[in-house]
């Protein structure tokens, strides 16, 4: 099998890189400063290789994945994780991942429990997700409202649902839910664009690939294509019709899986009429109206935004609101994409990872006047020789503002060596990248020569960010194509104080509330930030809202915009600890 060979601990290599560039780009001081992120892929026990079939023929799709999820299947309080692969290709004239659901294999998707803090149990084939097909990206919601996360997953064929069958398996309904996108699925996203409490699908595909079509570099060496080269793909809508058939509580919790169904409603909403090469998505209020709203990603030309009418139908206005360019006007290869206040006035901004020789962007939101593309202001510049995919904003050390990781990983071969080697991914791995947030919104680039995280390499794809193990921080699983997933540990210095905020509705089984809205008020001082956890590049981040506070000690209160627009506020406490709100416990303002 042809793949990256698993880290072994050395940084040799990495040092002297580092330490070479030490001096006019990067103070030695800084090269040296104390590690971050530890590697405790091996000490927790997660083995996992990207299959990555037929990367050895240039096969487009190996290039782009795999997904990765934070995910609390068995409610044990504990997080679990989901990473998809890629080893079954599709054949040609044969209904996409038809043989792929019972043919388990080594190489396909791994679901890994956390049977014990700190030890991971690979459960997959006792939980029924053990099968090959093409995987692309993860995303994971409650689409029955029982209170148990179930998976949807994108592949280059046909997407899977599986449901949790609240015993420690799953099971598959694609076929029975209505599910039916046979294009080439890229990040997936639950959220409720109808605001009547059961949880959509948006889906962003990629491009019609032809596997018939040799491509080449431009010293023409065979490599993995340009999307350029193949027609856009247009995304699929899919609303939870569910709720049709239920009158009541009881109905809900007698809900078979075979009872879950979904409507395709790409053309009625309007999502379908514009065709994009899409890979990132986020949800979220992007107007302040009150209702959900899609950003996708594009790769190499106009990301869109698509706003709810409120009528079931949306309009792409990512123009009209300034992030569908760059500051000068013009559509970048962008993957991944995150949410958060990095400059802290209460309103989301947009970080989107880009293609080499293009910035990462930052769209800052601006109350009156959409966003405003603001990268180089930002401190992003250093980000232009890299391919950047998955992307998250989090308070890393808890100074009270939000940090920027990203994990890169080229798409296009290097000058330096041929397939028929051990090394053939050698040409595609690149350093993950740190921005540290200097509390006014400008993200400064952290170097450390003994950081796990910040000394790796690979062909970066995933980046989920989740607190697993509970300690008031969040940590990082990284995927790469063609390499091993890899878990690293925040492990950051002299950390301050924090928050952790869980928003559950009862009246939707207790599932977590996808899209509302959390705001911490400590005297003079307001944190926001959204309950979006399918975001980055085809992953789901840990559901539960964390906050990173500074020197602030105690909460005065939380305010809570339920997805359904109701708003209600909660008495505040104590910090370093762990809150769950429930709607209707809280009092309406």
């Amino acid at each position: 099998m042809i793949g990256l060979g698993c880290h072994d601990g050395s940084t040799n290599g990495v040092h002297q890189e580092i330490e070479a560039k030490a001096g006019p780009d990067i103070p030695y001081e800084l090269a040296n400063e104390p590690p971050w992120f530890t590697d405790v892929t091996d000490a927790w026990g997660l083995l996992f290789h990207h299959a990555a079939h037929g990367a050895e023929n240039y096969f487009f799709p190996a290039v782009m994945s795999p997904g990765a999820a934070f995910l609390d299947f068995d409610r044990d309080g504990l997080l679990d994780i989901l990473i998809v692969n890629s080893a079954a290709i599709p054949e040609a004239g044969v209904e996409a991942g038809a043989e792929a659901s019972t043919a388990p294999s080594s190489l396909g998707n791994r679901l890994f429990r956390q049977a014990s803090p700190g030890r991971l149990v690979d459960v997959t084939h006792e939980a029924g997700l053990e099968v090959n097909l093409y995987g692309m990206g993860v995303t994971v919601g409650d689409v029955n409202n029982d209170g148990f996360p179930d998976a949807y997953i994108s592949c280059y064929g046909a997407d899977r649902l599986f449901v949790n069958q609240q015993d420690g398996t799953f099971r598959e309904i694609t076929a029975t839910a209505g599910i039916d996108n046979q294009a080439w699925g890229a990040s997936a996203a639950f959220f409720d664009f109808d605001r009547d409490g059961w949880l959509d699908i948006f889906v962003a595909n990629y491009v019609d690939y032809d596997p018939a079509r040799p491509c080449f570099s431009t010293g023409g060496r065979p490599d993995f294509c340009n999307p350029a080269m193949f027609p856009r793909a247009a995304s699929r809508l899919y609303r939870n019709v569910t709720g049709s058939q239920v009158r009541s509580e009881n109905d809900v919790a007698t809900l078979q899986p075979d009872t879950v169904r979904f409507e395709d409603v790409s053309l009625a909403s309007g999502v379908a009429r514009k065709s994009g090469a899409g890979l990132g998505v986020v949800c979220a209020d992007f107007n302040q109206d009150g209702w959900q709203d899609v950003y996708v990603a594009n790769d190499g030309h106009a990301n869109f935004l698509w706003i709810n009418q409120q009528n079931g139908t949306f309009r792409d206005e990512a123009v009209l609101l300034g992030v569908a360019y760059d500051s000068v006007g013009r559509g970048q290869g962008s993957m991944g994409a995150a949410l958060g206040d990095v400059n802290h006035d209460a309103m989301l901004d947009l970080l989107v990872t880009n293609l080499e020789g293009e910035n990462n962007a930052l769209y800052l939101r601006h109350r009156e006047h959409g966003f405003q593309e603001a990268s180089k202001s930002a401190g992003l510049g250093d980000s232009f020789p890299f391919t950047g995919f998955g992307a998250a904003l989090f308070d890393i050390e808890h100074d009270g503002d939000l940090d920027a990781v990203v994990v890169n990983g080229r798409v296009r071969r290097l000058a330096s060596k041929g397939p028929s080697h051990a090394a053939f991914w050698s040409d595609y791995l690149e350093h993950p990248l740190v921005h540290v947030n200097d509390g006014l919104g400008v993200l400064h680039p952290r170097h450390s020569m003994q950081d796990d995280f910040l000394a790796s390499t690979g062909a970066g794809r995933a980046l989920a960010v989740g607190d697993i193990d509970n300690d008031g921080d969040l940590d990082l699983l990284v995927t790469n194509s063609g390499g091993s997933a890899r878990l690293y540990r925040n492990d950051a210095p002299a950390k301050e104080n924090w928050l952790s905020v869980r928003a559950v509705d009862p009246r939707w089984g207790g599932r977590d509330a996808y899209g509302a809205m959390i705001s911490l008020v400590a005297a003079d001082q307001t944190w926001t930030q959204a309950v979006c956890p399918c975001s980055s590049y085809l992953t789901t981040n840990d559901p539960r809202v964390h906050f990173g506070l500074g020197a602030v000690q105690h909460i005065d209160r939380i305010e809570i915009l339920w997805p359904d627009n109701a708003r209600e506020i909660f008495a505040g406490g104590d910090v370093n600890a762990f809150r769950v709100i429930q709607f209707g416990e809280g009092y309406t303002p």
